[in-house]
């Protein structure tokens, strides 16, 4: 995993107290090692548990779409994971050079019949919508721009 992971202090008008970004290449093998960064931003800010849970099943989740779908045809994938902690919420930002994406249009899954039944997929992008806050999609200069915020006071869930 490529990786710039830096914690910068923004402009204390926009709320946020810190915010570590880190550029990759989309790999499913660097899931953990990324997992392993949220976690240590979490307990060097005091962020609540669910959050970071949370956002590391988010992009376990997004990681392995992009890395399975996304990105087959892409010749150079790119993602930027920014994550941005306030007073009161924990924001993750997902950028990539894929084909625009927005999550939020994709069908829900089918979740009355059997396992055995059901169209395997969907699942994941089910959880990030269920389990955020709020969620914004953008196609911005030809980057997807996915933003989920979790509140603390919440637990982070609906």
């Amino acid at each position: 995993m490529q990786h710039d992971a830096r914690h910068d202090q923004p402009h204390a008008a926009d709320g946020c107290i810190d915010e570590m970004r880190m550029e990759l290449s989309p790999r499913l093998s660097a899931i953990a090692s990324l997992a392993e960064m949220i976690e240590e931003f979490g307990n060097s800010h005091d962020i609540p548990d669910t959050p970071i849970f949370l956002v590391n099943l988010e992009i376990d989740e997004l990681m392995t779409n992009y890395v399975t779908y996304s990105f087959r045809k892409v010749r150079r994938p790119r993602m930027e994971v920014t994550l941005r902690t306030f007073r009161d919420r924990l924001v993750l930002v997902v950028e990539d050079n894929g084909p625009p994406f927005n999550p939020l249009e994709s069908p829900d899954p089918d979740l009355t019949s059997g396992i055995d039944e059901r169209r395997v997929g969907g699942m994941g992008l089910h959880l990030v919508r269920k389990y955020a806050d709020r969620i914004d999609y953008r196609c911005v200069d030809d980057r997807n721009i996915l933003t989920l915020e979790h509140e603390f006071d919440k637990g982070g869930s609906r």
